[in-house]
């Protein structure tokens, strides 16, 4: 017993006379601020956090001594605080990367406390190579008449070694043979295409065919950004604190959207992917803000922000904002102008509708489109904003734009859709696609309150249908020169004042036409060429007295002559056969035995339907 004693004494005290005090004692964590400039930690400013165990014991937080450093950094919106950590490798991020938290600086201390974060995302590292490939561009598709090659570049997201088309984020076309593209891809700095490291990809042809791409064969250069922190999934922006969290993100590996009224404005200079779709949708936003975005993965779409002012998404200057989905601007009342989102190039349908204030601006980088574009109740537009415009795959709808003067805003030589023209107050006449040669489907100029003329449209040679309805000021339907082909037919209806139908003298065949309700129409001139048609639709128009003007006309499928109160001939004398359907009915001062005559003259093996026609007068 006394030797455990005395083991004891000499444990407590030490052989050198330390104090067991001494050595059980912890060190105390301490934590020190520093103020943190604008930078790459914290954009806006804000704290470096220092952490760590004063080992010397000296109360203050010595350099050697600091064992983490996180960042609580100032936001744009007050008493908001966004905490930036290193997150290690592991189930967060598999690089690595960085911890982003966010909350309300409660305390008032310029830290943020645990308790005090009520959002957190994760910004991870990513190191995916960049991929490229070629391949056909369809024959006469803008830009080359011939057939081409798109050269595409983007990040092997998947990982599968192949540029899926969903990984595509640059592309260009080349006016040659897949074969002779030549691709070179350079590791490059932060430049004025990318804010990040990133990926140049240079695209030409070996002209001396040398086996090397020389600087002086280029054709093109694009430019693949390396994200440098990527959000895992949806981000969902409800608040100020939501906001926060993404202010070092570069990519969101899902959808992106804001549907707040705690939020005047939000800033995110650092984003460039949003693999999703975006979607900013009944906001109290007035300023929102996205300049480095090159590619949206789905649909962007801007809609019901009452107070929303100024929009910047991407920069036109630094290339095109590439949309994989469709464009929606919609309901923005105060929004003045389209400059913030000249870079924005979708790949599907664009639609800017019920935008009262918005005029100026332009869709820079669109020059080739597949979809459609409509441009609907926008209460100020003047102009239509694709100046650089020259083939349309898909329709072009312009309805009830009560500023738009003429149809200038465009190069368009192409239309592969319909091409309407709807209920423009100010519009007159046609003029402002002078280059315009060919519409696939309907040009349907309809219900025009002050069109009063056809002309300029004076490059025109085909389209499908071509539809002119319920102008009630539109004196005669001229000027189409160049028109040389209707692929299915014509249809003139409900226009009170129209006199006159000219310049279709270069048509010998034609599908349909349809003429009615058209009370001041005497004459049908401009049809005196053709030859063959499917069906000839004559009905309600009071002022015709006899279809003469078809002084050429031989064939038809059906003929129908309905409703016409002043028709007194026929004057069809070079008709030799209709096949189908004959129908001439309701005129009552035609003399009924001249519709008979024709009938046994150009019919054979169906009865013709001839009534309610002037059966007192006699035929010579």
């Amino acid at each position: 017993m006394r030797r455990m004693w005395m083991a004891i004494a000499v444990f407590a005290t030490g052989c050198d006379g330390i104090s067991l005090d001494r050595l059980i004692r912890q060190h105390p964590p301490l934590t020190r601020l520093a103020s943190e400039p604008g930078g790459a930690n914290c954009a806006l400013g804000g704290h470096a956090v220092h952490t760590g165990l004063d080992i010397n014991d000296n109360g203050v937080l010595d350099d050697d001594e600091v064992a983490t450093t996180t960042y609580a950094c100032t936001t744009s919106v007050p008493g908001v605080l966004l905490s930036v950590r290193d997150e290690p490798p592991g189930a967060n991020c598999a690089e690595g990367g960085k911890a982003y938290r966010a909350g309300h600086d409660l305390n008032g201390n310029d830290a943020l406390e645990d308790s005090e974060v009520t959002s957190e995302a994760y910004g991870c590292a990513s190191s995916e190579i960049v991929l490229t490939r070629v391949r056909e561009q369809e024959p006469r598709v803008f830009p080359c008449h011939e057939g081409g090659s798109r050269v595409e570049a983007g990040q092997d997201v998947n990982g599968n070694g192949e540029l899926d088309d969903s990984e595509v984020r640059a592309s260009t076309i080349l006016c040659v043979p897949n074969d002779a593209v030549r691709v070179r891809l350079t590791p490059a700095p932060p430049n004025q295409a990318c804010p990040t490291p990133n990926t140049q990809v240079d695209v030409g042809t070996d002209a001396n065919q040398d086996g090397v791409l020389a600087n002086d064969e280029v054709a093109d250069t694009l430019f693949v950004c390396q994200p440098l922190h990527t959000l895992m999934g949806n981000h969902h922006v409800r608040s100020a604190v939501d906001l926060a969290v993404l202010g070092g993100t570069s990519r969101i590996r899902g959808n992106l959207t804001f549907s707040t009224e705690a939020l005047q404005q939000a800033v995110l200079p650092d984003l460039l992917q949003v693999e999703g779709a975006l979607e900013i949708l009944d906001t109290s936003l007035a300023r929102v803000e996205m300049p480095s975005l090159r590619f949206v993965g789905s649909s962007l779409t801007v809609a019901r922000n009452p107070a929303l002012q100024t929009l910047t998404l991407g920069s036109s200057s630094l290339g095109p904002l590439w949309v994989q989905g469709q464009f929606s601007l919609v309901s923005n009342p105060a929004l003045p102008t389209l400059t913030g989102v000249s870079a924005v190039t979708p790949r599907s349908s664009i639609l800017i509708k019920d935008n009262a204030n918005l005029d100026g601006g332009s869709f820079t980088h669109v020059a080739e489109h597949l979809a459609s574009i409509t441009l609907e109740d926008n209460a100020e537009l003047s102009t239509i904003p694709f100046r650089n415009l020259q083939w349309l795959g898909g329709s072009l709808s312009l309805v009830r734009n009560p500023s738009l003067v003429n149809l200038s805003g465009t190069v368009l030589q192409q239309v592969g859709g319909d091409l309407l023209v709807q209920d423009n107050e100010s519009l007159t006449s046609l003029s402002g696609m002078p280059e315009l040669e060919s519409v696939g489907g309907t040009l349907g100029i309809r219900s025009g309150p002050n069109l009063r003329s056809t002309t300029g449209l004076t490059a025109l040679a085909q389209v499908g249908v071509l539809a002119f309805e319920n102008n009630p000021v539109l004196e005669s339907i001229e000027a189409f020169p160049e028109l040389k082909r209707v692929t299915h037919g014509i249809r003139i209806d409900g226009n009170a004042t129209l006199h006159g139908l000219w310049q279709f003298r270069s048509l010998q065949h034609l599908g349909f036409l349809v003429v009615r309700n058209n009370p001041t129409l005497s004459r049908l001139q401009g049809f005196s060429a053709i030859q063959t048609m499917t069906t000839l639709n004559l009905e309600n128009n009071a002022s015709l007295t006899d279809l003469s003007d078809f002084s050429s006309l031989r064939t038809l499928e059906e003929l129908n002559v309905l409703s016409h109160e002043g028709l007194v001939r026929l004057d069809l004398h070079r008709l030799e056969a209709v096949t189908r359907s004959f129908a001439v009915t309701e005129n009552p001062t035609l003399p009924n035995c001249l519709a008979v005559s024709l009938a046994a003259r150009v019919i054979q093996g169906y009865a013709a339907e001839i009534r309610g026609n002037d059966t007192t007068a006699t035929c010579d």
